[in-house]
């Protein structure tokens, strides 16, 4: 009885010893945390939209909802944009067919109704506009766990919002070089670049006609009044060749110093053309906008670990430093040798850290496709503080 005794004693006592090292190691995984989330309540009786800390618009319809009883809704939305974002608070951008991705930005987003779970009504979806950029052939993932990062293609299309020049030229309306007013359209973000091309070169084509047009005019008046035996005299014209500025330059009620503040407008709007993004989706939690990353190779690394630290838990961090790329493996048992297939596309940043009797180890290497397989980690004391910057720099 006496050795029962000591033996469920020993067990109680190993098993608080370990449920105190993972509390340690959450508790450093929450103080790396950036705080990037919103909450808003509201009642939904129309349309609404909402914006979120980082400037990510939500547009709700009033009919979303399939179990909404008009309410109190609390609305939580999370952006995470950045990379130093993104590992700091544990993601992950990695498909369930392991295929790695390149991130233009993470969101979470959640309706509930005092405290009960809201739910999207079938043939319902809502609008997201995310507050960045978004890269080239990026595709809507999701995933419906909060710890574990495997990321499921969608079925949903990126848009992004261009100006509709014909539309907006045949109701005589104008966008300003921050793209408000006037008309827009929305393309599949896959025929952006083709759709630009083409409008860009049909608006400089109406800009022409309109040139044209203006010196026929101007030619005319001219062998008007040389019939009349007067003289046209043109101060503004600077015999310049017409091109997209044309309107501006012969705008005769601005100066030349309005002039240059203008085609410098128009150049910033025509350089951050198409920067306006969205989707819709009837989906609600973990939403991630990738692209797949072009892997060079795939390696089998062994990762060994000889020291004797009483913890067993691990956190791990690949990060990919050409691409906003990162896989975070959390390891339960890391007491000898790990082994993962890791797929290298340029440069790779590992950074491994633990804790023991309170204080911060770590260690930190590089991979690329030259390089050897085996490592053998060299733990060494740190403060979160520096762990922050080991997680964060190239």
């Amino acid at each position: 009885m006496k050795n029962y005794i000591i033996l469920l004693l020993t067990i109680l006592l190993f098993t608080s010893c370990q449920e105190d090292i993972t509390s340690n190691l959450k508790q450093i995984e929450t103080n790396l945390k950036t705080d990037n989330s919103s909450v808003s309540e509201f009642i939904l009786t129309n349309d609404t939209i909402i914006k979120g800390k980082l400037g990510t618009e939500i547009f709700i319809p009033k009919d979303l909802f399939a179990n909404y009883t008009n309410g109190k809704i609390t609305f939580e939305l999370k952006e995470y944009f950045s990379k130093e974002d993104m590992i700091l608070n544990g993601l992950s951008t990695i498909t369930d067919n392991n295929e790695v991705l390149e991130s233009s930005g993470m969101l979470y987003i959640n309706f509930t109704e005092n405290g009960k779970q809201l739910t999207i009504k079938e043939g319902k979806k809502y609008e997201v506009r995310p507050a960045e950029a978004i890269l080239d052939r990026s595709n809507v993932y999701l995933n419906d766990n909060d710890s574990i990062f495997k990321w499921k293609l969608t079925d949903e299309i990126m848009y992004t919002a261009i100006i509709d020049y014909k539309k907006n030229r045949a109701y005589g309306l104008t966008t300003n070089y921050k793209g408000e007013g006037g008309f827009f359209k929305n393309v599949p973000i896959d025929s952006f670049a083709f759709i630009k091309k083409r409008d860009s070169l049909e608006y400089i084509e109406l800009l022409k006609k309109d040139s044209i047009e203006q010196k026929r005019e101007e030619e005319e008046i001219k062998k008007r009044e040389s019939e009349l035996n007067f003289v046209l005299v043109n101060e503004n014209d600077k015999s310049k060749e017409k091109s997209i500025y044309y309107d501006i330059l012969e705008d005769k009620s601005l100066t030349e110093e309005q002039k240059s503040k203008k085609i410098m407008q128009r150049d910033a709007f025509l350089s951050n053309y198409g920067k306006l993004y969205s989707f819709t989706t009837n989906k609600l939690g973990w939403i991630n906008i990738d692209r797949i990353v072009q892997v060079e190779t795939t390696k089998s690394i062994q990762i060994s670990n000889n020291h004797k630290l009483n913890s067993n838990e691990y956190s791990l961090f690949y990060s990919y430093l050409d691409n906003k790329s990162i896989i975070n493996h959390f390891l339960a048992n890391f007491k000898e040798d790990y082994t993962y297939n890791l797929k290298i596309a340029g440069k790779i940043k590992v950074i491994v850290y633990t804790n023991d009797n309170d204080k911060v180890y770590y260690d930190s290497f590089y991979i690329d496709k030259n390089s050897k397989t085996n490592f053998e980690i060299n733990l060494k004391e740190t403060s979160l503080e520096n762990l922050k910057k080991t997680l964060i720099t190239p």
